[in-house]
């Protein structure tokens, strides 16, 4: 019987592909209002492109009157003139190119710096399911090099568009003055061939799209494999791995060089396009130049401008296919503009202190209609000043629950109440600045021990950092250091053991001095002494001030003033740890199912079942 064909690894590594694709009426109507921003240079800018193709079609013009009126005539004072004129005319033309040239590059990086902001800003300001939905990855590459991609799109392509598009009006334009009739003649062929041309370039954008996107996950599969490289080796799948990323190099192979064919085959075609038109201005217009109503200089200038025609239209046809396959990421920074940032308005905290009473009526949440119920009607007072623990089995909803309360989601149902004031209607930026927060894995960023406990936030001195510092247990850390709290702290802690990490986190959260102090798991990485340093300190920082303290271990959480279990994201029981061991409900089996473990018991079901064999 035939294996069926596994199912293509592509579609894990293209989720990042845009809705629709941005077409270029649309980019306009994205770019522009950043470019209006500018209107004099812009403005400016525009009249100087218009200058510029004027005054590369004066050049033919003046040698064709220097054959007629100096050459013919015999007359060296015109030749002389026109020599004159024309250095003068190409000195101008240089100048109106590094105008062009600079303005352009100056008003492309103006606006890539202020698209490069917002959107930094922008980013700053999504709420937290935004990031749930997209990697991290992913929002890095937009904000860098896809908005690096439309500054090329912006001044390589779009602007390169423009200005010869204008360059090949001007010529046209000229054309028609010298003899309307010959450039009828000499462009009929011309639709016919731009419309071969367009064709074989919009098939182009095709290939080379695809060529992309196969670059894409060929570039994150080596990124999977080389992060994965140990498991790799150690279940020996380094050969599949290799047959499979063979696969997709010999399809980007098959992409590129198809597009290498069709390029090759463009540019014959334009070639073409030049020659039959030079060929045809030549031929009737040798053969009809006085039907034509035109003298030997002004045929002359007639060639030269026709031979111009082919190399703008040729930059065009090259930016157009480069610009065309910028659009992606064009559409990929404008769509993460157009996120909805998390709203940041709302009522205003008392100056004072918070009491700290926590009210939470029928409350519950779920991530996504899809999904089921991550808490369901849970009633819950939390007295000022009291130390809360939340205990239950992986999945039961402690941290949701916390996620709530520090308003980084938005209850599906229910209302949560702080001091007797809705705690949806509060500002959250306000309202985080009263909570403190230690994570099970809390982030460090790059600077120095000091920094990463004030966050540079100058209201925090640095007595208060010595202070705080102290206060978490991080003596035997300072001390081992040269410079103490003025050390070196590499990317996310790098330098610093787990618990290490966790002793700094909990300064911090000192340092700040919260309100509301929410632990989470804050001592599940740590060894026995530092865990006894977090227990003095927290002992210490949850007098007068209201805790929930989330923790696996129940030793960590015996002293608090009650426990509420949660099970599948219910409240099922509430009380002191005495008060729970005696009712003997799902604490008092948690409870024990931890004792047994630290004593070494094991026990084995007899209904367990027993894994298949390897082969």
């Amino acid at each position: 019987m035939s294996q069926p064909k596994e199912k293509p690894r592509d579609s894990f590594f293209q989720d990042d592909q845009v809705q629709s694709e941005m077409g270029f009426t649309s980019f306009i109507r994205h770019i522009f209002p950043y470019m209006w921003i500018h209107k004099p240079q812009l403005l400016s800018l525009i009249v100087i492109v218009v200058f510029y193709a004027i005054a590369g079609r004066l050049l033919p013009i003046l040698f064709g009157h220097a054959i007629d009126e100096g050459i013919k005539k015999n007359v060296l004072t015109v030749v002389t003139h026109v020599a004159l004129g024309y250095l003068v005319l190409e000195i101008i033309r240089s100048a109106l190119y590094f105008g062009q040239s600079y303005g352009i590059q100056k008003l492309g990086n103006r606006i890539l710096f202020e698209i490069r902001e917002k959107l930094i800003s922008h980013v700053q300001a999504l709420p937290l399911v935004y990031f749930d939905k997209n990697p991290v990855g992913r929002t890095v590459t937009r904000v860098t090099n896809d908005v690096a991609a439309l500054g090329e799109m912006f001044s390589m392509g779009f602007t390169a568009i423009f200005v010869n598009g204008v360059e090949m009006i001007a010529i046209l334009v000229a054309m028609s003055l010298i003899s309307v009739r010959l450039t009828l003649v000499t462009l009929a062929i011309a639709p016919a061939l731009t419309w071969i041309s367009l064709r074989l370039s919009r098939r182009i954008r095709e290939v080379v799209r695809e060529a992309k996107k196969k670059l894409a996950t060929i570039n994150a599969f080596t990124a999977e494999s080389l992060n994965g490289m140990k498991v790799l080796q150690l279940f020996d799948k380094t050969r599949e791995r290799q047959q499979e990323f063979n696969r997709h190099s010999e399809e980007y192979k098959s992409l590129s060089l198809k597009s290498v064919k069709l390029f090759a085959t463009l540019w014959p075609i334009l070639e073409f396009f030049n020659t039959t038109t030079i060929t045809t201005a030549l031929f009737f217009g040798g053969l009809y130049y006085q039907d034509f109503g035109l003298t030997i200089g002004s045929l002359s200038a007639f060639l030269l401008l026709v031979q111009s025609f082919f190399h703008p239209l040729r930059v065009i046809l090259e930016r157009y296919t480069q610009f065309q396959n910028s659009l992606a990421s064009a559409d990929r920074v404008f769509s993460l503009l157009k996120e909805c940032p998390e709203p940041l308005e709302g009522e205003a905290l008392p100056p004072h202190r918070l009491r700290g009473e926590i009210e939470l009526q029928h409350l519950g949440h779920r991530y996504a209609p899809a999904n089921p119920l991550a808490l369901n009607d849970v009633n819950l007072k939390i007295k000022a000043g009291e130390s809360l623990a939340l205990v239950g089995r992986t999945g039961s909803g402690k941290t949701t629950l916390i996620s709530l309360l520090q308003r980084l989601y938005s209850p599906t149902s229910g209302a949560i109440l702080v001091d007797g004031q809705a705690l949806d209607k509060v500002s959250p930026r306000e309202w985080r600045k009263r909570v403190g927060v230690v994570l099970q894995d809390n982030f460090i960023f790059r600077g120095t021990i000091a920094s990463n406990i004030s966050l540079d936030n100058p209201v925090i001195t640095r007595e208060r950092i010595e202070w705080a510092a102290r206060e978490a247990g991080c003596d035997r850390l300072i001390g081992s250091r040269e410079l103490g709290l003025d050390s070196k702290v590499e990317e996310r802690g790098n330098n610093l053991s787990v618990g290490e990490r966790q002793l700094i986190a909990f300064a911090r959260v000192l340092a700040f001095d919260p309100d509301i102090l929410i632990l989470d798991e804050a001592t599940a990485n740590i060894d026995s002494l530092s865990e006894q340093l977090i227990q003095q300190a927290t002992e210490r920082v949850i007098q007068g001030r209201t805790s929930i303290i989330i923790a696996h271990r129940l030793s960590t959480i015996l002293g608090c003033d009650r426990i509420a279990v949660l099970d599948k994201g219910r409240l099922i029981e509430v009380g002191s740890h005495a008060e729970l061991i005696e009712q003997q409900g799902k604490y008092f089996a948690l409870y024990q199912s931890q004792f047994r473990e630290s004593g070494g018991e094991t026990s084995v079901d007899a209904n367990t079942p027993v894994p298949p064999s390897i082969g």
